[in-house]
């Protein structure tokens, strides 16, 4: 699957009607049918980290799909998304879908956390495929995450040049602000990737980290 992700946060001095004119917009233009497959558009919830009010997700078969999309209702949205009276900041990215994995039980209702992430040099050879190889293992280390799936960026914009995209999905959020925070992986394996005094320190120092809650899986396999 080819997936589109867009942080939007709103404009100071945006009122109700231009909420309601932008939500309307991007549910019509991520309408699922002919090359849109999944969507969701859903607010996020207190405690993101540069993680906007709204979490906006597209998803296409392939590429060619998401090309023909952006052509068509694409362009409705994007019209939308830069009147500055409604939007400030929109970080965004575009990739093929990564490794992905999921547990029994068919989650298909709970909490969607997405994180961007962007690599700024490589330590030493072989350092980036060990970072994806060590995020992926997240989700088969924490119970709490019940579908994963870590990608690389094909286009992105906003603060940073973005290169990771690490989408998780939970029963409910205390998921992730519990036991996928504080377990022995997350600290004794991924932390040093995003600590400066550390030399295996490769990621920018801003990131986003954003979530929500969702009613339809973005991340298991398509059924």
């Amino acid at each position: 699957m080819f997936k589109l992700t867009k942080l939007i946060t709103l404009a100071p001095q945006v009122d109700d009607a231009g909420r309601a004119k932008l939500e309307s917009t991007l549910k019509a233009a991520g309408k699922v049918g002919g090359p849109v497959v999944r969507s969701m558009l859903e607010p996020t919830l207190p405690g993101v980290y540069n993680g906007g009010d709204f979490i906006w997700h597209v998803q296409f078969a392939d590429e060619a799909a998401y090309g023909k999309w952006r052509t068509d209702a694409g362009k409705t949205a994007d019209t939308v998304l830069k009147d500055r009276a409604l939007v400030s900041n929109i970080d965004s990215v575009a990739y093929e879908g990564g490794p992905s994995g999921s547990k029994p039980g068919n989650l298909n209702k709970g909490a969607y956390r997405v994180a961007l992430f962007s690599v700024f040099k490589e330590p030493f050879p072989g350092a980036v495929a060990q970072y994806d190889a060590e995020t992926y293992e997240m989700g088969t280390y924490i119970n709490s995450i019940k579908n994963w799936q870590v990608s690389h960026v094909k286009e992105s914009s906003g603060a940073r040049p973005w290169t990771h995209v690490w989408e998780q999905e939970y029963e409910d959020i205390s998921g992730l602000h519990g036991a996928y925070m504080m377990h022995p992986h997350h600290w004794g394996f991924i932390d040093r990737w995003y600590d400066p005094e550390c030399t295996d320190w490769m990621i920018d120092n801003h990131l986003c980290h954003t979530f929500c809650n969702f009613d339809g899986s973005v991340i298991a396999p398509k059924v």
